[in-house]
């Protein structure tokens, strides 16, 4: 792909940056002596998951049945469905997935999904089998039990007497920390969810119960619960590709930023502001995940070989997309900036996950230019 084949709005990737992310996570999870288990649902691609899996990753992270079977068809072997499965569809995708991918886990946090999940592999016979994470609520407040508690024992017996059914531990999601206010806060959290989750696990072994796993999950806490007392697995996925919510907390860099929209100045209605062909649809309107979130949708890019490859300018590094509509962003210029009709800027979303959901295919950047271009494989699977 030339230079000028690039059409914006247009998703790029940084292949050199992405390989350095998935070395220094992995080198962090085999350091601390942990599993390392990236959720794909950021990249969903799956040669960033070949990369994570022949660095060292036992597996990947999914959170829907529609993105496993993406990246089975890929070739992985090892997958865990961090969503409770409801349903006679979802069942039936379920067996046949089972059928295919060696080692298949799921989430669950009631009775109801795990006994659902274990009739429908028993009604079909054949020994087939999945393993089972009971979610635990460490702050989060969206799924889970409560930690240590009298209920999650009695689930942890419920699964384990269940056939079909392997219980391998216990899995949070420890998001409530993107919430804090500092590096010795955002530790804090973390401590605090990790001390939970291992507090759940030894109430569950002394109910006579094995449960091998503790799993925390997210790239902001990485760093922190990875090698904590207890935690066997980590499950990070922004940390691929970060965007600005990530550079807020710490865990990353601006060099650590692989993934960018490059989008095109289309006007420049007044002094203060560009007007670029990426709006809501491209940068989605999701906020940064910190405390207090600016009421914008991303910002410029700072300078990057991999960006400067399809025509990206850096100059205005650091200048926010204030408003957004569907197809519109405006940035802001401050008093005697510049920016022409027709130039090309990378913006960094707040949040990456969802903008990469939006696009088909992204264009890979290494060594200074363009190499390929990815097919989005799992984007929209929602089921």
């Amino acid at each position: 792909m030339t230079l000028g084949a690039l059409d914006t709005p247009a998703l790029v990737v940084d292949l050199d940056v992405v390989r350095a992310n998935v070395a220094a996570m992995a080198d962090l999870a085999r350091e601390r002596g942990v599993a390392l288990r990236p959720h794909a649902k950021t990249h969903k691609l799956p040669q960033v998951a070949r990369l994570q899996l022949d660095a060292g990753a036992v597996g990947l992270t999914v959170a829907k049945l529609g993105e496993a079977e993406v990246f089975a068809d890929a070739g992985v072997e090892d997958l865990l469905i961090a969503y409770p499965l409801v349903g006679e569809p979802k069942l039936g995708r379920l067996v046949a997935l089972a059928r295919r991918v060696p080692r298949l886990a799921v989430a669950v946090d009631s009775a109801e999904v795990a006994e659902g999940i274990s009739r429908a592999l028993e009604a079909v016979g054949g020994g087939l089998s999945v393993g089972v994470r009971i979610e635990v609520d460490t702050g989060m407040r969206r799924l889970g039990l409560a930690p240590a508690s009298e209920q999650l024992v009695a689930l942890a017996r419920t699964v384990a007497a269940l056939p079909a059914l392997r219980l391998e531990g216990v899995m949070t999601h420890e998001g409530q920390a993107y919430q804090s206010d500092g590096e010795a806060e955002l530790a804090r959290a973390a401590a605090e969810a990790c001390d939970l989750m291992v507090a759940s696990a030894e109430a569950i072994r002394a109910a006579g119960i094995d449960c091998p796993v503790v799993s925390m999950g997210s790239t902001a806490t990485a760093r922190f619960a990875a090698g904590h007392p207890g935690v066997t697995e980590i499950r990070p996925g922004t940390y691929v590709f970060n965007d600005r919510s990530q550079l807020a907390h710490g865990s990353a860099r601006d060099g650590d930023l692989a993934a960018a929209v490059v989008a095109t100045v289309v006007s420049r209605p007044s002094p203060e502001v560009a007007c670029v062909d990426a709006g809501a649809k491209a940068l989605t309107s999701d906020r940064m995940i910190v405390r207090d979130a600016a009421a914008d949708y991303g910002a410029v890019a700072p300078g990057a070989a991999g960006w400067a490859a399809v025509g990206a300018t850096a100059r205005a590094a650091g200048w926010p997309v204030a408003r957004a509509s569907e197809e519109h962003g405006l940035i802001a210029v401050p008093p005697g900036g510049e920016l022409a009709v027709g130039e090309r800027l990378a913006l960094v979303p707040n949040h990456i996950c969802p903008a990469v959901n939006l696009f088909d295919a992204v264009t890979v950047v290494a060594g200074g230019r363009v190499v390929d271009r990815w097919p989005v494989a799992a984007r929209g699977r929602m089921t």
